[in-house]
């Protein structure tokens, strides 16, 4: 999510850039030698970069944004882009789990199911609500139309806290109508701002979270400022209890269909039938991941009530992703499908230092 500081006017901050140093000194002193300029050139860049790790954050350090158990009801899905918006996007670790220019940590839950549930969107640490805003429309698919409606309230509706030593975090694209704080509200830590939702610019269900130290957007994960590069030294922003890391892989979801699928038909998993009937037209069995990167195996089995396969399928990925959705599945054959109960296997693997790592989720179904 970029541009934040046209979303709140209240509070106007600058974003975090290196100039094109050589260039300006070049058109001021075109009489001095090439060595000089280089020197200066130099010399400013030193001036204007960041510190190599911001001040300690308050209070211990902050806790995530939602109360959930990670990696079981939610998920770490993107991180800072730490090289900035002028390079190929890479997180802290030089890794894919970013984009281009992304300055927030986006805790996602598993589908609209947590949405029509309520998750709650927490306060990362104490301090005093300095900007609130509701009423923004929630958007469930993204299309040009929606996006211009979106304009440039990318963040929807969300809160910025002010924290002790100059430090503010923000929260997006909560549910409309569930803000619960208001201008001037002191909060405590872990208390509630609102509910995760589809507002603002997203495409999945999730609340996106920004630390900022003094204006300069930071990386909780390093302590260093966004854009200043990965694999730098690091320092956490995060408190020791938060149980925060860097995110790990998953297979958060499979279900059935009667149909392929698509973005939207997996968020709607709570609507995954649990049963279909002997002439469904077709039966499809899908999964969706966190996280995967290349050389990852996905393995999806139909079985029937006898424990025959119907439909297998083995994917071994050739690049990685944040989000990715495979399925397997077959048309109705003419006498139909077999009554009594299915079942629906699907394995994700990784293979860490000679060692498989799974992931597997099993789903019935029942045949009418």
């Amino acid at each position: 999510m970029n541009g934040w500081w046209q979303i709140w006017p209240r509070r106007v901050q600058i974003p975090l850039h290196r100039p094109p140093l050589n260039n300006h000194l070049l058109e001021f002193v075109p009489l001095v030698k090439k060595t000089i300029f280089r020197l200066l050139a130099a010399a400013a860049l030193v001036a204007v970069s960041p510190p190599a790790f911001a001040q300690v954050p308050p209070d211990g350090g902050f806790t995530k944004p939602l109360k959930c158990m990670l990696d079981r009801d939610c998920w770490i899905i993107n991180l800072p882009d730490a090289q900035g918006s002028d390079e190929k996007a890479a997180d802290h670790r030089c890794g894919f789990r970013t984009y281009n220019g992304h300055k927030g940590t986006d805790f996602a839950v598993r589908d609209f199911r947590a949405l029509d549930s309520g998750a709650d969107v927490v306060a990362a640490g104490p301090g005093i609500v300095t900007a609130a805003r509701d009423g923004a429309e929630e958007y469930f698919k993204q299309t040009p139309e929606t996006r211009k409606l979106i304009g440039r309230k990318a963040c929807g509706n969300g809160v910025i806290i002010e924290h002790n030593g100059g430090w503010e975090s923000q929260y997006c694209h909560m549910r409309k109508g569930s803000v619960a704080v208001k201008l001037g509200d002191r909060v405590t830590r872990g208390q509630k701002l609102g509910l995760v939702g589809m507002s603002g610019r997203t495409q999945f269900p999730h609340v996106h979270i920004e630390f900022r130290v003094d204006g300069k957007t930071v990386d909780p994960f390093t302590g260093a400022a966004v854009g200043s590069g990965c694999n730098r030294p690091q320092r956490s922003l995060w408190a020791e209890n938060a149980g925060v890391g860097y995110p790990t892989f998953a297979l958060y979801a499979a279900g059935f269909a009667d149909q392929s699928v698509n973005v939207n038909a997996v968020y709607s998993s709570a609507r995954s039938p649990v049963s279909l009937p002997r002439h469904a037209p077709g039966l499809v069995l899908w999964a969706a991941m966190f996280g995967v990167q290349r050389g990852d195996v996905l393995k999806l089995r139909i079985l029937d009530p006898a424990g025959a396969a119907i439909s297998v399928r083995e994917i071994r990925f050739d690049r990685s992703q944040a989000r990715r959705i495979e399925y397997t599945g077959r048309k109705l054959p003419p006498p139909g499908w077999a009554p009594g109960g299915w079942k629906g296997e699907a394995v994700l693997q990784r293979f860490v230092n000679g060692r498989t790592v799974s992931r597997s989720i099993v789903v019935p179904l029942i045949i009418k």
